[in-house]
């Protein structure tokens, strides 16, 4: 369905990431990722850096999605990671309002100020009002007060959030990482936050958690594989069965217990 017979076997992410789930359904021994690592341009070195979780998500799906087209499975990454929304800007006095949808496939949210999963999308899709020096150019109206924001019109069916742990701090003019506490639910429940709602209930299925400071760190991974609420915890090559409580409540930070400064990226 995805064609990599002539791929180069050294630089084709899409042919490196088929060999490993062919290994993983067939092989009798432990199954090894530098192939796949190698495909991202990566020296061995590399490989035991710390890279952003996100950039790498972005790369895989960028890739995939482009050795797809062309094929009767063209349709499958978006179809599973791309959802939609509604940037707008509305002038408040005079009838005139500028709109522009936007495919989207992961939502940041900021940590900074906010307790919860639901906190942050709300401040996600605030308005922000247009005035003073910061009036809004409507054309032939001139400089008018107006409300931007942004509202979601669907979400897809895996929905990729990242939380915004790292920020720029002007005093220290450094980047830092937020311990904050932030909660997240098992069930999250988004209908509210759609342009029209409807239902839009998502189970956790993974948790990427990074323990360290903005110089390096350590990645672990929580994942309930068959969204019945059995977790198992990814960390490196050992594989564990762990609590719900482990994967979930443990990851939300807040703690200045220097073994549970666990901050996370669901």
């Amino acid at each position: 369905l995805m064609p990599t017979e002539s791929d180069d076997a050294q630089t084709s992410v899409p042919l490196a990431l088929q060999r490993v789930f062919y290994e993983l359904q067939f092989s009798s021994r432990a199954v090894g990722t530098k192939k796949l690592t190698r495909s991202f341009g990566w020296a061995t070195l590399d490989s035991f850096m710390q890279h952003d979780a996100q950039e790498l998500c972005r790369v895989l799906l960028d890739n995939l999605e482009n050795k797809m087209k062309g094929t009767s499975v063209e349709d499958v990454i978006p179809g599973l990671f791309c959802g939609k929304m509604l940037s707008y800007i509305n002038c408040i006095n005079v009838p005139y309002s500028s709109k522009r949808e936007e495919n989207f496939y992961d939502i940041q949210l900021k940590v900074n100020g906010n307790r919860s999963v639901y906190d942050a999308f709300n401040e996600y899709i605030a308005k922000e009002t247009l005035s003073q020096d910061n009036k809004y150019d409507a054309g032939a109206y001139g400089l008018q007060e107006a409300e931007k924001g942004v509202i979601f019109t669907r979400f897809p069916p895996v929905l990729y959030l990242q939380l915004m742990r790292f920020q720029y701090d002007f005093v220290a003019d450094t980047n830092i990482k937020l311990n904050d506490r932030f909660e997240f639910p098992p069930i999250l429940k988004l209908d509210q936050f759609l342009a029209e709602p409807k239902p839009s209930t998502y189970k956790l299925h993974a948790v990427l958690v990074h323990s360290g400071d903005n110089h390096g760190g350590h990645y672990v991974v929580y994942i309930n594989p068959a969204l019945n609420g059995i977790w198992y915890q990814f960390d490196d090559d050992v594989v564990s069965r762990c609590s719900p409580r482990d994967a979930i409540d443990m990851n939300f930070g807040g703690s200045d217990d220097p073994d549970m400064r666990l901050c996370t990226n669901a």
